[in-house]
């Protein structure tokens, strides 16, 4: 007997027949896994990566590990994904969320103060346990080690599965963790489906996987096995509206430049373009005229243009194409060398909005260019597909821009630009619904990894022995009215119309001030200047 699984492994569709002996390959890799899980879990028992200036050694070491290897880092991406040699600027930058994650440690680990004095109630970040990090191939060191950083700054161990898409850098990466990190609390493991179904039968404290949405929820069936929680960074068909009032220069080299990065293969990469009927012939022209100015007549020969990531994706990709109808813009299979896994810009104006081009997730160098008549309609289309990771509007309109904002959800947005949110350390990047969960970057990465666990410390001054609430006392039963007070201490006893009048923005900015006014004419007339406040 044989048991059809269908699985898509970041982006790659494969429809295999689970014959004995195949489950029997992921009954001995799991076998093998076991102990070294379990070797990592009884470190972390040990207390070991819970020491601060552990956590610290291993992030100076990302941060060695790029300043020392970022040569290395940018040839072994530049093998896999093509592309010039600032590509590896995205790949080497995870040494600089490294350095933010130390100079923020101290205070993303103290414990927060909630309130009381004599007894007081405050929270303690504190980690997980032992984390698996299934990376993507598309940014196969940015995707692996961002959310490392993270998993180390809150404590954890952490078991890295790189993509087996990735035959240059998944043993670099490999190489790179094992002499910088250690190798006792963080290891890769390399592998294809075998591999990775035999590690999420393992027991997690948190698996963080990245890729699309078909594996996600794979990996959510595996997790629910052991309660574990996850973070899914997913994708979508990430889309871009234009209106009638869009600065062009700006919104044109900022369409073009993250559509055509990396081929296109960019979670958040602008999916579909959505353009006012008024500006739409204006946006095709100066498309097309970018793609010659960036790549040339022969984007093949372009040392700046990149590659798609193998033989299968540029045959998912060309299908696509074939099936989008439409107008040619430029690109198109006329261009395509399968072997060289080179795909040009493609550009098609007016494709069929039921053909897969405009219902699956493109993540390839194609630029599907949609007018429309009235803004409704543009929110109509975008609403009538899954929510995606990022959303992009292009406006000088602050009505429109707001509308926009208001109607369409999606993991982040930007306005007048594309990519760009996800840059800042300092602010969250995830998704929502099908686009994903959880979060991360910065603190939020941080919260994400950690269990902020709530201590209460009771006094026992004398005076405060008290329990919370009164013991019963069997020979004194409790009066009922002492129940109708305990609600009204609970529920409150103002009146509404009050609450409702004290919660206003200006009823408590005005209260503010008065206290600031009487607190600077009590320091006045003690002869104490304001400035001391």
């Amino acid at each position: 007997s044989s048991i059809k699984v269908h699985c898509i492994f970041v982006g790659f569709c494969t429809d295999l027949n689970l014959h004995p002996h195949k489950m029997a390959a992921v009954e001995k890799f799991s076998s093998e896994y076991e102990p070294m899980v379990g070797k990592m879990r009884a470190a972390f028992d040990a207390g070991k990566t819970k020491d601060i200036a552990w956590r610290r050694r291993q992030l100076e070491g990302i941060h060695r590990m790029m300043v020392e290897n970022h040569e290395a880092v940018t040839d072994a991406t530049r093998k896999d994904l093509g592309g010039g040699k600032l590509r590896g600027l995205g790949e080497v930058s995870p040494g600089a969320a490294a350095d933010q994650a130390l100079a923020h440690l101290d205070d993303w680990t103290d414990e927060k103060w909630i309130s009381g004095w004599i007894s007081r109630c405050y929270t303690r970040p504190e980690p997980k346990g032992v984390v698996l990090i299934i990376a993507p191939w598309n940014f196969p060191f940015n995707l692996a080690l961002m959310p490392l950083i993270p998993a180390i700054a809150a404590g954890n161990c952490v078991i890295i599965k790189p993509s087996e898409m990735n035959p240059t850098c998944a043993p670099l990466l490999q190489a790179l963790v094992e002499k910088y990190l250690d190798s006792e609390c963080i290891k890769v493991v390399q592998g294809a489906l075998d591999e990775t179904t035999a590690l999420l039968k393992q027991r997690w404290d948190h698996i963080f996987y990245t890729g699309n949405g078909v594996v996600g929820r794979i990996v959510m069936r595996a997790a629910a096995e052991h309660l574990t929680p996850v973070t899914l960074e997913l994708g979508g068909k990430s889309p871009v509206i234009i209106d009638e009032t869009a600065q062009m220069d700006a919104t044109c080299d900022r369409v073009s430049l993250v559509k055509w990065m990396n081929c296109g293969q960019i979670c958040v990469a602008p999916d579909y373009v959505l353009v006012h009927e008024s500006r739409a012939k204006e946006f095709v022209d100066r498309q097309k005229a970018l793609v010659l100015k960036s790549f040339g007549d022969d984007p093949k020969a372009c040392g700046e243009y990149g590659k798609i990531v193998n033989e299968r994706h540029v045959d998912r990709v060309q299908k696509l194409i074939e099936t989008a109808k439409g107008e040619l813009i430029c690109g198109g299979v006329a261009g395509i060398d399968r072997s060289a896994r080179h795909i040009p810009p493609t550009i098609i104006y007016e494709p069929s909005m039921d053909s897969p081009l405009m219902q699956e997730e493109i993540f390839g160098p194609i630029m599907p260019i949609v007018p429309y008549k009235t803004l409704d309609d543009a929110i109509k289309i975008v609403n009538s597909k899954d929510m995606p990771l990022a959303f992009y509007m292009y406006s000088e309109n602050s009505a429109n821009i707001e509308k926009v904002l208001s109607n369409v959800s999606s993991g982040g947005a930007c306005v007048n630009t594309s990519l760009e949110h996800i840059l800042e350390e300092d602010a969250p990047f995830g998704g929502k619904g099908p686009s994903g969960m959880g979060s991360y970057h910065g603190k939020f990465g941080f919260d994400e990894l950690s269990h902020t666990r709530t201590i209460l410390r009771k006094s026992t001054l004398p005076g405060f022995r008290g329990a919370a609430f009164p013991l019963p006392i069997a020979a004194k039963p409790t009066p009922d009215f002492v129940y109708g007070i305990a609600v009204k201490m609970t529920l409150g006893v103002m009146p509404r119309g009050l609450k409702a009048f004290l919660r206003q923005h200006w009823v408590k900015r005005s209260f503010k001030l008065l206290l600031l006014a009487v607190a600077v004419g009590a320091l006045a007339s003690h002869g104490i200047p304001p400035w001391f406040l």
